[in-house]
């Protein structure tokens, strides 16, 4: 048997395509106005800043005690209380400038106008308290102890230059009061260490700013890249959602089309059958081939609605216990007559197997099977039956005709379909097999083609089986 041509029912392409022309790309999103992407990101960054300032404070309060401890037996207490005194002012500044961003939750024009002056004069502040301790301790404080305290300053620098990268300028200022005061004393106060140290004050305190100038860059442009792509994020899921309410308006228009439709088809047909059994002319071809006509015409309406109806998610399965002895005996007398008129004889297996679907589903996959085989297949014969499979059930609806090429079976269930002749000229608009598989997954089937099946061609809708057991609970 030479291969036989599925037909193709591809819809006719959009004439943009066929003469070539490119199809309109999404509008890009307008990007703002430099001025206002300033503020944005730079209000972002002080929100982050305020976030980690917080976290910094908590450990800076403890190193504050500790300090205060190694000198409260070696230096006098009003000069260290006085010390102690700033610093303490200092984080108090520390902890409320972030907490009231947090309750506030101040817009990006308030941050700018009001938190982030204040947030620099807090880490103003923070650093005269630390470089005031370079002439307040040191000059009690024993070499071991002048070591620490380089640790100290190193750590309250590096740790504003994490919390307070956006401003460099803050940054250089903390970096010039404290390690230049340190510097400068270790200068004028000779020891083992002072010359190596104020040499390491100097280059570590270059290479914070310089750290602080990477991390600005760095930080800046990850944050204008999330704000870009949030914003592009927002317009796409606006635009998504129009063109959403867009297809659904379309597809409600078409489907209260087609219902329409229908009415008068079913009107016409009603009145040509009236007037050919006045006529005593039922037997005639020309009538019997209007008659096919009729129900060709119906049935291709009913696919496009059923069509309509699943892309639009109208259509919502009531699964229940479904027997098929019920559903293929209904099925096959629906169809008789326009099984006849196509020189179809159809034959039924009896089958005592309950699967769990929706009735009407159930019926309206088998129907599309039944009348793709009379429209494709060329044949004379289609066997209908249920088999099991394990857990499931497979309704079968084989014919005897010329069969499905392996090339074309791979696009029998796409709604558009690659465009190749058809010899034989059937109709159809190729929604059938693609609507009864959506139908069926609905309900957590399948509809396939049995690809074994070598004399003609085997369609199967599986469905979940429901035991003898299922059943007796259910009854219970």
């Amino acid at each position: 048997m030479a291969s036989p041509i599925w037909p193709s029912r591809m819809a006719e392409p959009d004439e943009r395509l066929a003469s070539g022309a490119r199809p309109a790309m999404m509008p890009q999103v307008s990007a703002p106005t430099d001025p206002a992407e300033h503020v944005r990101v730079r209000a972002a960054e002080s929100r982050i800043e305020f976030a980690v300032a917080g976290a910094f404070t908590i450990l800076i309060a403890g190193t504050l005690a500790y300090v205060h401890l190694l000198f409260v037996d070696i230096m006098p207490p009003a000069r260290l209380w006085t010390w102690t005194s700033l610093f303490i002012a200092a984080i108090a500044a520390m902890v409320a400038v972030p907490l009231a961003v947090l309750v506030r939750r101040p817009d990006d024009a308030e941050i700018m106008a009001i938190w982030s002056p204040a947030g620099k004069v807090v880490a103003i502040l923070f650093d005269v308290a630390v470089a005031s301790s370079v002439w307040l301790l040191l000059p009690y404080a024993s070499e071991p102890l002048r070591l620490l305290m380089v640790v100290f300053y190193a750590a309250c620098v590096s740790g504003q230059v994490i919390s307070t990268a956006e401003s460099l300028g803050t940054i250089t200022f903390g970096v010039v009061s404290i390690f230049g005061s340190a510097a400068l004393f270790f200068v004028m106060a000779p020891g083992p260490y002072s010359a190596g140290l104020a040499v390491f004050l100097v280059a570590f305190g270059a290479l914070m700013i310089g750290v602080a100038a990477t991390l600005k860059v760095a930080i800046r442009s990850a944050i204008a890249a999330r704000l870009s792509a949030e914003a592009i994020s927002g317009d796409l899921a606006a635009a998504l959602a129009a063109a959403t309410e867009a297809r659904q308006a379309k597809t409600r228009f078409i489907a209260a089309a087609t219902h329409d439709l229908r009415q008068p088809l079913q009107a016409a047909a009603l009145f040509f059958n009236r007037i050919a059994d006045r006529q005593s002319a039922t037997g005639d071809t020309a009538v019997v081939n209007a008659r096919l006509a009729f129900a060709e015409a119906a049935g291709l309406l009913e696919q496009l609605l059923e069509h309509l109806r699943l892309d639009g998610g109208m259509i919502r399965p009531e699964v229940q216990f479904t027997a098929l002895d019920a559903i293929i005996p209904r099925v096959c007398s629906e169809v008789a007559e326009i099984a006849v008129v196509s020189g179809f004889r159809i034959e039924q297996m009896g089958s005592r197997l309950v699967v769990a679907a929706d009735p009407a589903l159930l019926v309206r996959i088998v129907r599309n099977l039944l009348h793709n085989a009379m429209r494709h297949s060329r044949g004379s014969r289609i066997l209908v039956g249920g088999r099991r499979r394990g857990d499931r059930v497979r309704i079968y609806v084989v014919d005897d005709g010329r069969g499905i090429s392996t090339a074309l079976a791979a696009n029998l269930f796409d709604e558009v379909k690659p465009d190749c002749a058809d010899p034989v000229g059937q109709s159809g608009v190729g929604l059938g097999l693609p609507s009864s598989r959506r139908m069926a997954e609905l309900m957590g089937g399948s509809v396939e083609l049995d690809p074994a099946w070598r004399h003609g061609a085997a369609f199967y809708c599986e469905l979940p089986l429901v035991r003898q057991s299922d059943r007796a609970d259910r009854h219970c």
